[in-house]
């Protein structure tokens, strides 16, 4: 049975072949690829194809999950190597990454509760910064040079991490506020 996780606006599913049209559409987008580091740009459908195939069944750490809001793919957020995500720009600022981030953080820690969690972004990425700060994330003081494909250039990148007792503080301040 697949794996999905619900939140109030947003279901958490496996990615599937249905999808591809919209990973392409959002892929696509110059201001969103930018700031992904394996993403190629311009996104092609066999690069999509690829991405789909290599697709297995998401466990707490190491999941890939599309982002749905009731119309189909709006974003991915991912767990592996560490939490990674994109949405559709059409889609920014309604707070969905969060909202989605939280869910998969929340099925990871339930597993996993002394894990850490790392993640990043490149420099000059506020969105994704805010996001993680809002998610509790800390940066760790390592900046490195990234290669990020769509750039084609080495970009600076702020690793980040998160540990269970952080998300849980930045959870509660988030419901005080």
């Amino acid at each position: 049975m697949d794996v999905e996780l619900l939140t109030p606006r947003l279901r958490l599913r496996p990615q599937a072949e249905a999808d591809i049209p919209a990973i392409i559409a959002g892929l696509n987008d110059w201001e969103v690829a930018r700031w992904l580091t394996v993403v190629p740009y311009p996104y092609t459908r066999a690069d999509a194809d690829e991405w789909i195939a290599r697709q297995v069944p998401p466990v707490p750490d190491c999941a890939h999950f599309a982002i749905d809001a009731g119309s189909g793919l709006i974003g991915v957020v991912t767990l592996d190597d560490e939490l990674g995500y994109w949405l559709d720009r059409s889609e920014h600022g309604q707070g969905y990454m969060t909202e989605a981030c939280v869910a998969l953080l929340e099925w990871h820690f339930s597993a996993h509760s002394d894990s850490v969690v790392p993640s990043g972004y490149h420099a000059g990425n506020a969105a994704s910064a805010a996001v993680q700060h809002k998610l509790g994330f800390i940066e760790t003081g390592k900046r490195e040079m990234r290669f990020v494909r769509s750039q084609q250039r080495e970009v600076e990148h702020v690793d980040t991490s998160l540990t269970k007792a952080q998300f849980d503080t930045a959870r509660s301040a988030r419901r005080s506020a």
